[in-house]
């Protein structure tokens, strides 16, 4: 289905994912969904894949992506401490920087937050290096 919550108001779309939901909950039933409306995905979605610019960056479980990455919010100083492989994607501004970057390359001691599918995919498109380059 292409965005098939798009146009609806909060209830309907709301109604519309939970009958998703009931659907798939059945191991033989199967929807698939192309949208712009990330958070329809989170709720309904197994398996995430993320094109842009006609390239495939990402096709993984949602629940592999949101344990593998993290959000770290530190100093331009201990960001260039970590491997630049851990990095997906980067935000600088005067008050330091948030970063996407890989839970298990990270050190002890980095205070990691949860990491939305948007921000994700934000970071990939936006952030300076990782998989956006």
């Amino acid at each position: 289905m292409d965005e098939s919550t798009n146009g609806l108001d909060p209830v309907a779309r709301d109604e519309v994912v939970e009958l998703f939901g009931e659907f798939t909950r059945q191991e033989d039933h199967a929807v698939l969904i192309s949208s712009h409306i990330v958070s329809d995905l989170e709720k309904i979605c197994d398996y995430i894949a993320f094109l842009h610019q006609g390239r495939l960056l990402l096709c993984e479980e949602k629940d592999v992506l949101l344990e593998e990455y993290g959000i770290l919010r530190c100093t331009a100083a201990q960001l260039s401490e970590l491997n630049p492989s851990a990095v997906l994607g980067k935000r600088e501004s005067p008050y330091g920087v948030e970063a996407i970057v890989r839970r298990d390359a990270v050190p002890t001691g980095f205070a990691l937050g949860a990491v939305s599918i948007e921000e994700l995919f934000i970071f990939m498109v936006k952030g300076n290096g990782g998989m956006a380059a």
